[in-house]
C-alpha cells in the first residue's frame, strides 16, 4: 500500500521550486521530505560528462578502497571539496520559488504550543 502512494506522488506531483533545479517536496506526519532527484541527476550528468570530475570521483574511489589504519589525515575530504567544486553543491532557490518552498516548510513544521510563563512579581509559594 506504501509503494502505491509513493508511485503515485511520483506521477502527480508538482513541484516546489520549478527551477534552474526543480525540487519537490513530500509531507509526512512530522515533516517533509525534500527531494534533490533532479540535482543527483545533474550529479551523475557531470560526473559522467567532465573528464576531470570523473577523475577526481576515482581517486577518491581508489583512496577509500585502501584499507588503511586511520591516523586522523583524511585525504578524501581534500578530494571530497574538490570534487564538490566541480560538481556543485548548492541549489539555488530565489525570488517565488523561496517564497513558495518556506511556505511548504512552514506548513510541514510541527506546531508546539509553549505554556504561558509565569509574571514575575507574581504570589510566590
Amino acid at each position: 500500500m506504501n509503494r502505491i502512494r509513493l508511485y503515485l506522488h511520483r506521477l502527480l506531483r508538482r513541484p516546489a521550486i520549478t527551477g534552474p533545479i526543480r525540487l519537490y517536496t513530500r509531507r509526512v506526519p512530522d515533516g517533509i521530505f525534500l527531494s534533490l532527484e533532479e540535482y543527483f541527476e545533474h550529479v551523475i550528468t557531470t560526473l559522467a560528462d567532465d573528464a576531470g570530475a570523473f577523475a577526481l570521483f576515482n581517486e577518491l574511489v581508489d583512496d577509500r578502497a585502501e584499507c588503511r589504519v586511520h591516523d586522523g589525515w583524511e585525504p578524501e575530504r581534500l578530494l571530497m571539496e574538490r570534487l564538490a567544486e566541480c560538481i556543485g553543491y548548492e541549489v539555488p532557490v530565489r525570488g517565488k520559488s523561496l517564497a513558495r518552498l518556506a511556505d511548504k516548510l512552514r506548513a510541514a513544521a510541527p506546531v508546539v504550543s509553549l505554556p504561558a510563563q509565569r509574571r514575575s512579581g507574581g504570589a510566590a509559594a
